[in-house]
């Protein structure tokens, strides 16, 4: 009796709960596809490094073009990435806080460029970003069950499909090397990784060979400048025992006369 009472008793909380949940659920709560994860995700990465990208155009670049089209890219990034944000916190959803490695390392190489050479990198680099995320959108826009996440797949197609017209209109994109920008190529972020930390231990690799060369130089320069004054040290002590010799030879001789002579004076 009193296990049938607990059980009745734990089935109308676990009812009341449930509808509890349902009564509180807002649109957009139900659990994430991966897919439908995986396109939050980069466009929150897209963001990350496009803005900055953009901002880069307005110091770097001095074609009136493309600040132009850098402006319009962090301004509508700034807007992408607040919706963003917003539905991921829907479904409890993880973004992440910084660019990947790889994005990390295009920021770099547009840093380094200056004139002609920047605008050419910086328009490549975007105008291929959007191309390959802009696949993911449409698929999510086309498979997702979701509403809010159709809403947001729509945004973001509107938004992506402006930017590769408008990076195109820099007359900077060559489309027969899209997929091979420049020739810094990434693949993944473990090569992103691997090839700064190359770039900057290259520096550092080649002082520590100048080093090691000096002191070797330096060692072998010592060894010859001291080589002969020990072999005139070694002569030097070859003269000593040869004169040690010959007075030893003489003071023996000597011995023996004095010895004779005290023989023959007792025999007296």
């Amino acid at each position: 009796m009193k296990r049938t009472l607990a059980s009745l008793v734990f089935l109308l909380i676990t009812l009341f709960m449930a509808g509890q949940a349902v009564a509180t659920a807002q649109p957009g709560t139900p659990p994430l596809t991966s897919l439908d994860g995986e396109l939050l995700t980069k466009v929150r990465l897209a963001g990350l490094w496009e803005m900055p990208a953009g901002e880069m155009a307005q110091e770097r670049s001095s074609d009136p073009k493309v600040q132009e089209v850098g402006r319009t890219l962090m301004t509508d990034h700034a807007v992408l990435d607040q919706e963003v944000r917003r539905v991921a916190s829907l479904y409890a959803h993880p973004l992440p806080a910084e660019p990947n490695d790889a994005q990390k390392s295009w920021l770099t190489e547009m840093a380094t460029s200056t004139g002609a050479q920047f605008d050419s990198v910086w328009a490549m680099r975007l105008r291929s970003a959007h191309g390959m995320i802009f696949p993911l959108i449409a698929q999510v826009r086309a498979e997702t069950e979701d509403p809010e996440i159709r809403k947001f797949a729509t945004t973001a197609n509107t938004i992506v499909m402006k930017h590769m017209t408008i990076l195109e209109s820099t007359n900077n994109v060559d489309f027969a090397n899209l997929a091979d920008p420049t020739p810094l190529s990434l693949s993944s972020d473990a090569e992103g990784t691997d090839m700064v930390v190359a770039i900057t231990l290259l520096p550092l690799l080649v002082a520590l060979t100048i080093f090691l060369l000096w002191l070797a130089t330096s060692r072998n320069r010592r060894h010859r400048h001291q080589e002969p004054a020990s072999r005139r040290d070694d002569d030097e002590d070859d003269d000593d025992r040869r004169d040690d010799r010959r007075d030893n030879r003489r003071g023996g001789g000597g011995g023996q006369r004095t010895r004779l002579f005290v023989d023959k004076e007792y025999a007296r």
